[in-house]
């Protein structure tokens, strides 16, 4: 099989369907399965899987795994030589798919590699820094430090030898993680422009927002910064947030739940509690 296709998903029965409907137009001249890892979600989604998609592996999660878990989860049944995680607040233009694992195939030594993300009016949507925002208008295949987890092509056996996504990365940070561990094993990490993909963009957030985006951002930031960069870079860092999550819980007065928030990551950084804990 040439693909696997994950989608992680909670709540997003609405969105969810029109990113499978728009996998199984646009997706030719490839084997592939879709998987969804549903996070536990009240919403109907894995009785819409069941019903509506019977051809779709359905992982049914008793709790919130997070990203990694729910990816992780997916990726432990995937059959493909390559596997796509996918968000689910996303839509497939024209043969994506089909365009990156044929670039995929020509270059053994891409470990991981991504497809240019378009915002809902078509613009270009940036990932990472401002001022890496320039590799993502490059019109050619271009090495990059990362590619955003929203829809993230590995090479299968590129993972068996890096290992599976960092569960301690609850969301956020995951995706520089694999990546940079990709590159620390010798293999490329590139942005791939000729295939598009929609990506609605936090809309889980949007819809769901919550402390725990977050906290578990910040958190992930910290594990990050102190897995890769060592004991000097981590603190600090470390000592930016403590020096900072003050001043956002003071201009945050007006919304309780941001300030709780901000004052659990000052904790988190003062105490040095980054790993995340269910």
């Amino acid at each position: 099989m040439d693909l696997s296709i994950i989608i992680v998903t909670l709540n997003n029965k609405k969105v969810l369907e029109e990113c499978i409907d728009s996998i199984k137009l646009h997706t030719k001249g490839l084997s592939y399965e879709v998987i969804v890892s549903d996070n536990g979600s009240a919403d109907g989604t894995q009785q819409f899987i069941r019903t509506k998609h019977q051809d779709i592996v359905l992982v049914a999660n008793e709790k919130n795994l997070g990203f990694s878990g729910g990816n992780n989860k997916g990726l432990k049944t995937a059959k493909g030589r390559y596997s796509v995680l996918l968000n689910d607040d996303t839509y497939l233009k024209e043969d994506a798919f089909s365009k990156v694992v044929r670039f995929m195939d020509n270059d053994p030594e891409i470990g991981i590699c991504g497809p240019r993300l378009l915002n809902a009016d078509g613009s270009i949507q940036r990932q990472g820094s401002v001022l890496a925002s320039l590799k993502w208008r490059s019109r050619r295949p271009i090495s990059v430090d990362f590619v955003l987890g929203a829809c993230l092509f590995i090479r299968m056996s590129a993972l068996e030898k890096i290992g599976f996504l960092d569960e301690n990365l609850f969301f956020y940070n995951d995706d520089l993680d694999i990546c940079k561990r990709a590159r620390s094993a010798g293999y490329k990490v590139l942005y791939f422009p000729d295939a598009e993909v929609y990506h609605y963009g936090g809309y889980s957030s949007k819809k769901n927002p919550d402390r725990r985006f977050i906290v578990e951002g910040f958190r992930g930031g910290l594990y990050f910064c102190k897995k890769h960069y060592g004991a000097v870079i981590y603190q600090i860092y470390r000592m930016m947030v403590l020096l900072f999550m003050p001043i956002f819980a003071l201009f945050s007065l007006a919304d309780s739940k941001k300030r709780s928030a901000y004052l659990e990551v000052f904790m988190i950084a003062l105490k040095q509690q980054i790993v995340h804990r269910t």
